[in-house]
């Protein structure tokens, strides 16, 4: 394991064992958004979530020598971030799919109550 990735085995063993905290208030963070950012950024870093009293703490392991700390901890902030208001635009905008879904699904004709199933053997045996 002397040259992996143009580090020695040395750098290599420093980059899998250096850990990151990043803490987040449990009260304005939900675990699924976490979660989703976990998986967003699982090329970068694997992240282990914890809960500890009011907070969750995440420890980032970096996959390879990263260039900072602090760029890994920005982009798994920002990538909560991005998830927290994914999750909040899906419940604010959900009346309005379950709308435009209703609608789509009414001018196909399958919501038709009128349609017996007489009605769909004939036209299949007619079809035939």
């Amino acid at each position: 394991m002397s040259a992996m990735n143009g580090f020695s085995g040395a750098d290599v063993q420093a980059a899998a064992t250096e850990e990151i905290l990043v803490v987040f208030d449990r009260a304005t963070v939900d675990l699924d958004a976490l979660q989703r950012s976990t998986y967003a950024v699982a090329a970068q870093m694997t992240v282990d979530i914890r809960a500890s009293g009011s907070d969750y703490v995440c420890t980032l392991f970096p996959r390879e020598r990263p260039p900072s700390a602090d760029e890994l901890k920005h982009r798994f902030r920002s990538e909560v971030n991005d998830q927290i208001l994914r999750a909040r635009i899906a419940k604010e905008t959900e009346p309005l799919r379950n709308l435009v879904f209703a609608l789509a699904f009414s001018q196909t004709g399958l919501a038709d109550s009128d349609i017996e199933a007489s009605d769909v053997d004939a036209d299949v045996v007619a079809g035939a």
